[in-house]
């Protein structure tokens, strides 16, 4: 029994030894974690880039919202089980905000909906400031100018001429990338991406009620971005044409809540 005692600790010892070892040669305790999983590795517009890592505890950085209401509410992109891909909770979400043609008094609707989403979803919004990347679908989610990790969601400007999906009465489009972590199948919503129509937006702006209108588009492409699909119920702000809905329906907050309730990393 004695030499048994003695090989289990000695055992026990070089797995410690081993531990030290990686940590002192750059691994992180979550690395570590997964030890013999393979790593998933995503293919960024040519780039096999190892995905990141998530850093940190498995916790939510905002208590859950509770969905207390109920209406019609979709989401675009579901697992094989059914549950939708959402961001993760734990991590909060970085955004940009691309200044080139901007119009004059939007940005304090921008941050109005990202305040009013962020309330909405439980989910903690930072941000990262202004930058010179130009919002488009096709854009790398790894990028030097943002560092390591993936690129922030980026609010951004165009027109029809640039962005084909805004002509006719399109006022903005909003997406992300559904991308697993680093290891396993579970995918999350990453390097999300609003791109709003500025001359619609210059239009709303010169009326009465602009500024609302301008809010309850750029609230509408946010959800976009954080996972809702449109609805068929014109009641909500997720209806794919707006008739002067200026804020969420019963519908669109049990979604929302529901995007923001999804699992950790």
């Amino acid at each position: 029994m004695k030499s048994v005692l003695r090989v289990l600790g000695a055992v026990a010892f070089v797995l410690a030894v081993t531990w030290v070892t990686l940590i002192a040669t750059g691994h992180s305790i979550e690395e570590l974690q997964h030890l013999g999983e393979p790593r998933n590795v995503l293919d960024d517009n040519g780039r096999q880039v190892p995905l990141p890592i998530a850093q940190g505890p498995a916790e939510r950085r905002v208590p859950e919202v509770p969905v207390t209401t109920t209406g019609a509410y979709a989401f675009i992109t579901v697992d094989d089980d059914g549950v939708p891909v959402r961001v993760d909770p734990c991590r909060p979400v970085h955004w940009v905000i691309a200044t080139a043609d901007m119009p004059e008094f939007a940005r304090a609707e921008v941050m109005a909906a990202v305040e009013d989403i962020a309330a909405r979803t439980g989910l903690e919004f930072v941000f990262d400031g202004e930058t010179d990347e130009v919002a488009a679908f096709d854009r790398s989610v790894f990028q030097d100018r943002y560092g390591e990790g993936y690129a922030p969601l980026i609010i951004g400007w165009s027109d029809e001429a640039r962005t084909p999906d805004l002509a006719g009465t399109v006022s903005g489009v909003g997406g992300s990338s559904a991308i697993p972590g680093a290891f396993g199948t579970q995918r999350y919503l990453r390097s999300g991406v609003v791109i709003l129509d500025v001359v619609d937006l210059q239009s709303y702006l010169a009326s009465t009620s602009g500024a609302l209108q301008v809010r309850a588009i750029i609230m509408h492409e946010l959800a976009h971005a954080l996972g809702l699909a449109h609805v068929e119920d014109p009641a909500q702000l997720m209806h794919p044409t707006n008739n002067n809905q200026l804020t969420w329906g019963d519908g669109d907050l049990a979604g929302l809540a529901i995007a923001g309730a999804g699992p950790c990393e």
